[in-house]
């Protein structure tokens, strides 16, 4: 019988799952002495609108080859949900068809590389800490490209968050210790604990997971990782990060295939989380920062304009080329849809230029970037310069040089 479960939620991303799962029987979990773990796959498809036959099929196939692979006719399974009921609902559906001690929650958009489960799993089996663990984030399969931790929400996040919008010197010192923050994560060679876990992949224990309660399913979309984050570190139990487990995530494929769910779901989502842990104070308080962020009356005081010294590389279909006004030891790009940079990829690098690699650069989307650079030689921080590019490149494939739509904010 299966040992491990592997929990996905498809929607709309079946190419991407169909990858997933080859990549999860090339790399499968095994046990302490290094010999094969039994395992399965439960896929729980949330009544994806795109039904392409032959990516569904890839799907189907990969998992009858993971089947007669383990000999277990229940090793893969595909459960077609009746209703697009959220990420919470279809991932308990998953559980529940599961048999596994050890749960591997995971999203579709992603590579299981060498070595990334049983390094996990090895973690979580000799720390009586955790309550679960993490791998350490990359958006590129070359590992070339960090993604950032994600922010427990709290009141006070809120209210930084949202007087940030309209204070220069306030959003500057807010980038700056978001970006302080993620390198010490970024950089981390062992094991660190987490204020908050990403919903993207992470393993548990059944026994524990069942203890807290599970996923909420009162989250249509988002915060039900911040939920449960909060669950385990109430129950005495850490978010552990796992330096040498390293995973390739395409972050948020099901969310970009249908934009206006997403974000209205973000944002019921955003409510219920305050309402659950904060009270009707914590819901009136949301609203007074939202307010702030969103009324016309202080549109003027919300201008973001990039911090100097700025340069405009224009538009291309080519990677883009940051001329540094100094050679570095060492340097850190953050990038980003968002001029603020609350949320940003981050790559580490040396010498007087950068560009993207050929993985990074095929996983551009049209849309504006923004640079933010800073020299990190000698265990400094300085911030060297902002730079902006208007890709015409989309996922490998130029594109016409109309101007992209401005992204405001990209929930995680």
């Amino acid at each position: 019988m299966a040992e491990l479960s592997v929990l996905i939620v498809n929607y709309n991303t079946w190419g991407e799952c169909a990858q997933a799962i080859r990549t999860l029987r090339e790399h499968p979990p095994t046990r302490p002495d290094g010999a094969p773990m039994p395992f399965e796959c439960i896929v729980v498809d949330n009544l994806s609108p795109r039904q392409p036959p032959a990516k569904i099929a890839a799907v189907e196939e990969q998992l009858r080859l993971l089947r007669d692979e383990q000999g277990d006719e229940r090793a893969g399974q595909l459960i077609r949900h009746d209703e697009n009921s959220g990420y919470s609902k279809g991932m308990n559906l998953a559980f529940r068809h599961s048999r596994g001690r050890w749960i591997l929650v995971s999203n579709p958009d992603l590579i299981f590389g060498e070595g990334l489960i049983s390094r996990l799993q090895r973690h979580l089996e000799n720390d009586p800490k955790a309550g679960i663990v993490v791998p350490k984030g990359y958006w590129t399969d070359d590992f070339s490209g960090h993604l950032p931790p994600n922010t427990l929400p709290t009141l006070g996040n809120a209210w930084v968050e949202g007087f940030s919008h309209l204070s220069a010197r306030a959003r500057r010192r807010h980038a700056r210790r978001l970006v302080d923050r993620w390198i010490d994560v970024w950089q981390a060679e062992a094991p660190i604990a987490l204020p908050m876990m990403s919903g993207c992949l992470f393993l548990v224990e059944r026994s524990f997971y069942e203890s807290i309660g599970l996923f909420d399913e009162r989250y249509p979309l988002y915060y039900e990782d911040a939920d449960l984050s909060v669950k385990i570190r109430k129950a005495g139990r850490t978010i552990t990060q796992v330096p040498d487990a390293r995973l390739v995530h395409y972050v948020n494929r099901s969310g970009m295939s249908d934009t206006g769910t997403m974000m209205s779901r973000h944002d019921d989502s955003r409510v219920k989380y305050y309402r659950k842990w904060y009270g009707w104070p914590g819901e009136k308080w949301l609203a007074f920062t939202h307010w702030l962020i969103r009324t016309p009356k202080l549109a003027r005081w919300r201008r973001v304009e990039p911090e100097a010294p700025f340069t405009d590389l224009g538009e291309g279909s080519e990677p883009p080329v940051i001329e540094l006004p100094r050679s570095c030891e060492r340097f850190l790009v953050l990038m980003s849809l968002d001029l603020r940079f609350f949320l940003a990829a981050g790559h580490f690098g040396s010498g007087d230029r950068w560009t993207p690699t050929a993985a990074a650069w095929r996983l551009f989307v049209h849309a504006n970037f923004y640079f933010a650079v800073y020299d990190l030689s000698g265990g400094r921080r300085e911030h060297l310069g902002v730079w902006r590019y208007h890709s015409l490149s989309h996922l490998g494939n130029a594109v016409p040089g109309s101007q992209p739509k401005a992204v405001e904010e990209q929930p995680t």
